[in-house]
């Protein structure tokens, strides 16, 4: 059996205030030792508290506390299950009910991010061209290889059907057929018979296309 992919969950609060480092660490640490998790406590004077709480199962977490007003939980477990999941769920949920009670008058903001899963036997995290990080509902990998040119990467996805991606460059995918119609005037341009000029035509999807719809001639 495989091992179980690592989850990592983050929590942040953001004060409106410079915190009380001192205030957050004791205010926290019982919810950690409710947990059976041992801790360990940096203190950078002036740069506040980093402190680690260890699990007897492997999980952990960082609770970094900024002077400034920044708080970060991140914690990181490899329990892929619903009872391992519950788990961490509780203890977040328990983190952020102890922070509302300690600051309630100071938190500008609480963020909780989804789970990223890290190490998984699918990776469903892909970077866009301008530097965006996308997760897919990726269940499958149909095709991995690598060509004397590139590596050649087709992926399924239950919401865009297969994508092809090529050196970790997302290309395009089967229910990019709508794009590829919209740009063709969703079927209010007659091309029958008329010359055609596509500039920046791409992977040919709009060629593919065309050529069906009749047209004379198509330059692309």
């Amino acid at each position: 059996m495989a091992a179980a992919a690592a989850r990592h969950s983050t929590l942040d609060f953001l004060l409106s205030a410079p915190a009380d480092c001192n205030a957050v660490l004791k205010g926290l640490q019982p919810v950690f030792q409710e947990q059976g998790m041992t801790e360990t406590i940096h203190n950078w004077e002036d740069h506040g508290y980093l402190a680690t709480y260890i699990n007897k199962n492997g999980s952990f977490s960082n609770l970094r506390i900024y002077p400034h007003g920044l708080v970060l939980v991140d914690l990181q477990s490899h329990s892929d299950d619903i009872k391992g999941r519950d788990e961490i769920d509780h203890l977040l949920n328990k983190i952020e009910e102890r922070m509302k009670e300690l600051f309630h008058s100071s938190i500008k903001r609480v963020k909780r991010l989804p789970a990223t899963v890290r190490g998984g036997a699918i990776d469903r995290y892909w970077p866009t061209a301008d530097g965006r990080l996308v997760e897919y509902d990726i269940d499958e990998v149909v095709y991995d290889e690598e060509s004397p040119y590139q590596n050649i990467k087709i992926l399924h996805s239950k919401q865009f059907g297969n994508i092809l991606i090529l050196s970790g460059d997302v290309n395009l995918a089967e229910s990019d057929l709508a794009y590829t119609q919209a740009i063709m005037g969703s079927g209010k341009e007659d091309f029958t018979g008329k010359e055609v000029l596509i500039l920046g035509g791409g992977d040919g999807g709009i060629l593919y296309e065309i050529v069906k719809l009749k047209p004379k001639m198509v330059t692309m």
